[in-house]
């Protein structure tokens, strides 16, 4: 037998076997930069799902709600089922290029527009994990995937344009103020408040998380004009607004400002400068206005200046209303991993932004029902805090407003 005329045939057997090597190595270092936002639990699936026979990888799955149904169906369709319009929905696949994914030996890749399409449709809808899988046709742990890696991705390329850390520029706050003005409030460049929302905390958290209407929940903390000017995420349940607010970097940037004090105007023959508005619960301050406290024995003066007041406050209420409304994921509470619960806000808050300045208008449909929902807990503060300085520009805005009356 002549071994040597096989030698090119085992050359190039081991050339081949060499190239498969070379891809499996490749993918599995990709597999290995996905572990790195992996939980124990989450490596330990994936290596019993990898540990099965490969016919795993070829599962079929049915559903064709995004091969069919929205390929067949009108724009109103397409809004209802993902809270945006065909063309805005374009924008974010063309600027959303990091989320797409190549085949691989193991399986094809789920399409970028798909991806978007089951991150948006999460965000937008209280139904389980499960209940898209069905939908989309892909697996639940795909679904959740997609969605953190949708909302990383979000942030990264759209918060400096829609929710920028400077938000204190000139242009911005000269919006801000013509805006209040509109509805009644002279000087004012937001209103603040915070909004709980429901989350499952781990057990060592759950004292913290546990607010005082008796559930556990995250603050949204935020400062809003008719979009989120400003948005803090992290504070936990049992935090009230007045203190975030005080350790927030947002009372650091208004209070050290000097744009607020050369913008400041006179008003009834005081110079009354930039400034937020927010309810009882908050610290009264020259920057930070808010209502008399309630008296039966209430002058005119102070009850017109509450009544303005309220009128401006209800944009941030408003915003937190459409912002539960639009995304039910926020909504009807968060069941996500809590290391995964403030990029989701945040997203969403730099999505609303967006979707405003698109003048996607929220559908009457998607308004919630508050019964159905959780109360907020009550941060009314009953107890006085006379700061003389404060106490000026509120007296000049008040008999401002009755001059009006």
């Amino acid at each position: 037998m002549n071994i040597s005329l096989n030698i090119p045939i085992i050359l190039a057997a081991a050339q081949e076997q060499q190239n498969k090597l070379n891809q499996t190595i490749a993918e599995l270092l990709e597999f290995d930069e996905d572990m790195d936002d992996m939980d124990e639990e989450d490596i330990n699936n994936a290596f019993r799902v990898c540990s099965v026979p490969r016919s795993i990888w070829m599962h079929k799955r049915f559903g064709q709600f995004w091969e069919k149904d929205v390929a067949e169906n009108n724009e109103e369709f397409v809004k209802e089922s993902f809270r945006l319009e065909k063309d805005i929905f374009s924008i974010l696949v063309s600027r959303l290029e990091v989320l797409r994914k190549r085949d691989t030996s193991f399986r094809k890749e789920i399409p970028l527009s798909k991806r978007v399409a089951i991150a948006l449709y999460t965000l937008g809808s209280s139904a389980e994990y499960r209940t898209i899988e069905r939908l989309f046709g892909v697996s639940a742990n795909s679904v959740c995937n997609i969605l953190h890696e949708f909302c990383r991705a979000f942030i990264s390329e759209f918060a400096d344009e829609y929710l920028p850390a400077n938000f204190l520029t000139e242009e911005l706050v000269d919006d801000c103020v013509k805006g209040f003005e509109k509805i009644g409030f002279p000087q004012c460049i937001g209103a603040i408040d915070g909004c709980h929302i429901e989350i499952k905390p781990t057990e060592a958290e759950t004292t913290d998380h546990f607010n005082y209407k008796g559930w556990y929940s995250i603050v949204l903390f935020a400062c809003v004009d008719y979009r989120f000017i400003y948005a803090n995420v992290g504070c936990p349940g049992r935090c009230n607004d007045s203190l975030i607010y005080r350790k927030s970097d947002l009372r650091q940037i208004v209070e050290s400002s000097s744009l607020l004090h050369e913008k400041e105007k006179d008003i009834c023959g005081t110079k009354v400068p930039l400034l937020l508005i927010g309810d009882s619960a908050f610290k009264f301050s020259p920057n930070l206005m808010k209502p008399y406290l309630f008296s039966t024995s209430a002058s005119v003066q102070q009850k017109t200046f509450n009544i303005h007041l309220s009128r401006a406050r209800r944009v941030v209420e408003n915003a937190f209303g459409h912002l539960k409304a639009r995304f039910r994921r926020i909504g009807k509470g968060l069941d996500c991993r809590p290391k995964n619960n403030a990029a989701i806000i945040i997203c969403c808050c730099i999505l609303h932004n967006l979707l405003n300045t698109k003048n996607s208008n929220i559908n009457e449909s998607w308004n919630l029902d508050q019964n159905r929902h959780r109360p907020q807990p009550d941060e009314s503060n009953t107890s006085s805090d006379f700061v003389r300085s404060a106490e000026t520009i509120r007296r000049a805005i008040a008999d401002h407003f009755l001059h009006l009356s």
